[in-house]
């Protein structure tokens, strides 16, 4: 009488290839960081989106001989960017933020719909404008998740340097990684780093922070004093 030979898996042999299978996961996780690439897809989706933007607003000053104010674009109402404080403070622009996801987004006929920014309302696209009743400047500012990306450390926005100069209380000086404009982004050149003391400490522009061997830490190279102390507090005495 002849005995069925079993032709199953022994315990060691499910063992060894439940292993393997937990080692390539591991592996394409590290190669392929799926995170990374979210975020990039995000970044992409920003850049296409000021570009769009950009686009229109071209279209809208050849037809207007100006370029919208806020409450033709942005869902929320208007702040004002003052130079100053108190009955001395000059008036230097008005800010707000577009997502046509939003229910109070206006209709601008120029795009068939605002675009938002793919982390919303985590994140927001900032507009600001010239505070005239006609505009003849803007600026558009978007938060990378990359603040490393190419395009901002070309532009000067790497980590946080661009944004509002003179922003309207409490919102942090600069914090966007990228923008666009018809005049000069608003760049920041009151970087700061951490030192060998914990301590938030000045370094100008982010191309000095580099190479400023005061900044123990690359990693913690901040646009602003308020965002250096925003994300270490003990590091602002």
């Amino acid at each position: 009488m002849t005995s069925k030979k079993n032709s199953g898996f022994t315990l060691l042999e499910l063992l060894i290839i439940v292993t393997l299978i937990a080692i390539i996961a591991i592996v394409a996780l590290i190669l392929f960081n799926p995170w990374q690439q979210i975020s990039k897809s995000y970044d992409a989706k920003r850049k296409h989106d000021l570009s769009e933007l950009r686009k229109a607003y071209e279209d809208y000053y050849n037809d207007k001989g100006c370029y919208p104010t806020g409450n033709i674009i942005c869902y929320n109402t208007p702040k004002a960017n003052y130079k100053g404080v108190g009955a001395g403070g000059t008036l230097v622009g008005y800010s707000c933020n577009i997502c046509g996801s939003e229910t109070t987004s206006p209709n601008f006929p120029y795009l068939s719909r605002l675009p938002c920014d793919p982390q919303h309302p985590t994140k927001d696209y900032l507009y600001q404008y010239d505070p005239s009743s006609c505009p003849s400047w803007y600026r558009f500012y978007t938060d990378f998740s990359n603040e490393k990306d190419v395009d901002s450390v070309d532009l000067g926005c790497a980590l946080g340097g661009c944004g509002l100069k003179y922003p309207p209380f409490p919102t942090p000086q600069y914090g966007y990684d990228y923008g666009i404009s018809n005049t000069n982004l608003e760049q920041s050149n009151v970087y700061n780093c951490i030192d060998s003391g914990n301590i938030c400490n000045t370094c100008n522009t982010y191309a000095e922070c580099i190479v400023d061997f005061g900044c123990v830490d690359k990693n913690k190279i901040y646009g602003s004093r308020g965002l250096c102390c925003g994300k270490n507090p003990g590091g602002c005495p």
